[in-house]
């Protein structure tokens, strides 16, 4: 029998089927699929897929893959299963072809592919497709400006926004823009600084090729602006956005970060670790980029004491920058986390860091907060030893107290951190951990397992150096 007659004899059976499926959709949308430990919206987050998954894709974006570049690339995916994840790794660099290399990750352990190995160019984006769940990717650079890490996204969008962004003399402020699609992206890109809005004639209608990758230094569109927040929407197909924020140290701020931009706006977000003190400038990044203002709180989780939330008006396509130096309520050298709500999900929020001497780390850090509350968490990149000090930072903004397990992936096995087991975070508060007072490897992949819905943030701050590698983590669905 032929395939053709195969089908057609299936026909019957399959809309049978179909219908049983869509008239279930009605009670249950993940039919068939183990619900994710998410206590509220994900929304804009990387999320990893279950390991029961029959395929997982990431996209990383940012870096620089030529000898001496100033942001040399790799990608770093763990796999936190009990079987191997096996695919491929898609190069794809802003000069010349794409490169794919094969890739095995055995359970409870991780893989790092630099991109240098496989093409030169000066930035450099990835595709990582594997064939199963239960495994995350970060992207990290290496160079003079500062090491600087963000995870990989898990799915393509039609938008993204950045609340952060400097072009001043001394800032170089860098939007990479990866399709990783056949088909070619057309893309609109509009700022937002203190001098009002801006839509660059230059950047409207902009093409971004099937399977490529472009590079925009905002600085040429936008000269000189201490405040630049970024709209970066397609008229069609779908892309992923990196943001390389880097600052040259002429007037005061030094060192480089990776973002990766936010695909949705949002009515929550969280930033787990926090911290006033000397040498240590703390913002937050409030961006509105609907057409009417909107009313917000920080809510600020102190480590000792309690403080009365800062209430800020935002309004339409503008940033207000809210400076944790300056706020008289933030107490100094006491870590803090913070949550920003706004009255609908209309906001996009950034926290940057800078720190310089007398300060005991160097470098400058720019994330997007988490929006989802979950109960597992991986990291992919880690280091506890001599050169790196790590820490893990839990939020728990619950009314209910929760307990946390950190479990290091080495190198095939899994390993119950001594004395990261069932650590106590009260409702309300942070808890932040110093690894290296637990374990020391230079190879340290990580998961995270709460016993309710929390935020985790991994910092990295390099003993003799000039880098914050400072990253929300990468929740897991489902067991």
């Amino acid at each position: 029998m032929s395939t053709r007659e195969r089908f057609v004899k299936r026909v019957p059976a399959l809309l049978v089927l179909l219908a049983v499926i869509v008239a279930a959709g009605f009670i249950d949308h993940s039919f068939g699929r183990p619900r994710a430990a998410v206590r509220a919206t994900a929304g804009s987050m990387p999320v990893a897929p279950p390991a029961n998954a029959l395929s997982s894709t990431w996209y990383c974006t940012g870096g620089t893959s030529n000898p001496g570049g100033s942001a040399d690339m790799a990608v770093t995916v763990a796999n936190t299963g009990d079987d191997p994840r096996t695919g491929t790794v898609t190069f794809v660099p802003t000069q010349g072809d794409p490169k794919t290399v094969p890739i095995t990750v055995p359970p409870a352990a991780r893989v790092v592919m630099r991109a240098q190995d496989a093409v030169k160019a000066p930035w450099v984006a990835a595709t990582v497709e594997l064939d199963g769940g239960g495994a995350v990717a970060e992207v990290g650079t290496v160079g003079s400006p500062g090491n600087t890490t963000a995870p990989c996204a898990s799915s393509a969008s039609d938008q993204w926004f950045f609340a952060e962004g400097v072009t001043t003399k001394d800032a170089t402020e860098t939007l990479l823009l990866f399709n990783p699609f056949p088909e070619d992206a057309i893309v609109d890109m509009s700022f937002s600084s203190e001098d009002g809005q801006s839509t660059p004639q230059g950047l409207q209608g902009l093409a971004v090729h099937g399977r490529g990758l472009l590079a925009v230094n905002v600085g040429d569109f936008v000269h000189r602006r201490q405040a630049v927040s970024s709209d970066i929407a397609t008229r069609v197909g779908r892309v992923i956005v990196s943001r390389m924020q880097s600052f040259d140290g002429t007037a005061g701020r030094k060192g480089q970060s990776l973002a990766l931009g936010a695909p949705a706006r949002s009515r929550t977000w969280y930033f787990p670790e926090g911290i006033v003190a000397n040498g240590i400038t703390e913002r937050y990044q409030l961006y509105n980029p609907a057409d009417r203002e909107i009313r917000a709180e920080l809510k600020l989780f102190l480590e000792q004491g309690a403080a009365e939330p800062i209430d800020v008006t935002v309004p339409a396509q503008a940033r207000v920058t809210v400076a944790g130096n300056d706020e008289k309520r933030i107490p100094r050298q006491v870590p803090h986390a913070v949550a920003v709500t706004a009255e609908d999900p209309g906001l996009v929020v950034e926290r940057a860091i800078d720190a310089a001497s007398p300060a005991p780390r160097a470098g400058f850090s720019s994330i997007v907060g988490a929006t989802g509350l979950f109960d597992r968490w991986a990291f992919a990149i880690g280091e506890a030893d001599e050169n790196w000090d790590e820490w893990v930072v839990v939020q728990n903004p619950g009314t209910r107290s929760i307990t946390f397990s950190a479990t290091a992936l080495a190198n095939g096995q899994r390993v119950g951190v001594d004395g990261l087991q069932d650590v106590e975070v009260p409702a309300g508060q942070r808890r932040a951990v110093r690894l290296g007072e637990h374990i020391k490897r230079g190879d340290l992949p990580l998961e995270v397992d709460a016993s309710g819905p929390v935020a985790i943030e991994r910092d990295l701050y390099q003993v003799k150096g000039l880098s914050l590698m400072m990253s929300i983590g990468i929740p897991l669905e489902g067991r």
